[in-house]
């Protein structure tokens, strides 16, 4: 996990530096899926650079959270296909 953590990457932006929201620096990096699909987030991308404020409203606010789960299915089903979607996060509905 470790190296996972180390090497995550974003299919929503390059810039890991900056909130994506509004745009602090020395964000948080956060997996958009958490539990059993934190790993398959950062294998695939689903991570987001998010501010202190924002992480922490990220994991109070399910609206936030469905926000990003959709964005990213959709650019993941962009990049790979639907059926991969549905292989790896077989436990995400919609």
């Amino acid at each position: 996990m470790n190296k996972l953590e180390k090497n995550r990457f974003s299919i929503f932006t390059k810039d890991l530096s900056h909130c994506i929201i509004c745009g602090a620096s020395n964000p948080d990096i956060n997996e958009i899926f958490m539990g059993r699909n934190r790993k398959n987030s950062m294998i695939y991308g689903m991570c987001i650079p998010l501010c202190r404020l924002h992480h922490l409203q990220y994991h109070i606010d399910r609206g936030m959270q469905l926000f990003w789960m959709n964005k990213g299915k959709e650019e993941f089903i962009k990049k790979y296909d639907e059926d991969r979607w549905h292989s790896t996060f077989r436990y995400i509905k919609g």
